[in-house]
């Protein structure tokens, strides 16, 4: 009686509070964006450029009680960036990396994501550098700087106008931390905010067809 009891209650509330969710996963996806930023080490100056390929998506249904039902995507990337910022009278860091992007998107058009990857960084000293051979000769070093191994995380948030407005873009803002290795025998850390546009080629051509 027991047993019966606990199957009814069971079967009640699948039907009256459904599923949590229901994914529908595409691992077949061939979609790729485009990247244009505003790349600032905080007061210093920058750009970021990057292309990224999806590899995953998901669309998922969240069912609530009182007929309340939420959609949003999940997204998973990989991305390629050239980055730079000029760090006045220290150096320019021209950085390229490559990340793990995962990105949520709400019916709404609200994005959240969250990025990791490793890359690679070549500084440019600021100012005049001078080089002393073993004669004792000085010389300039033209184009003075090291290069570094280096590791990227952030996160970020946005909203993607092709949700509501139809648009092929989405707007960005995400704080990233890059640190890079070995810096003068230690760890260099150094955060970086950016603001810009994300652009879908591939969204562009659909609204055209």
């Amino acid at each position: 009686m027991l047993k019966g009891g606990i199957f009814i209650s069971v079967l009640l509330t699948s039907v009256f509070c459904r599923a949590q969710y229901d994914p529908d996963i595409s691992r077949q996806v061939h979609h790729y964006n485009l990247k244009l930023t505003y790349n600032s080490s905080l007061i210093y100056p920058g750009l970021s450029a990057g292309i990224e390929y999806e590899v995953l998506q998901s669309g998922i249904w969240a069912y609530k009680k009182r007929n309340k039902d939420k959609f949003y995507g999940k997204g998973r990337f990989i991305s390629g960036n050239i980055n730079w910022y000029h760090h006045s009278e220290f150096h320019d860091n021209l950085y390229l990396t490559v990340e793990w992007v995962m990105r949520r998107t709400k019916e709404n058009g609200f994005i959240s994501e969250f990025i990791a990857g490793p890359g690679l960084s070549r500084t440019f000293l600021g100012g005049t550098t001078y080089k002393v051979n073993d004669s004792g000769d000085i010389s300039i070093e033209k184009l003075a700087g090291y290069y570094y191994g280096l590791v990227t995380i952030g996160a970020g948030f946005g909203f993607d106008l092709s949700v509501k407005e139809k648009l092929p873009i989405s707007a960005i803002v995400r704080m990233n931390l890059i640190v890079m290795f070995p810096y003068n025998s230690t760890i260099y850390v150094r955060p970086l905010l950016e603001i810009g546009i994300r652009y879908m080629p591939w969204y562009a051509k659909k609204q055209t067809d």
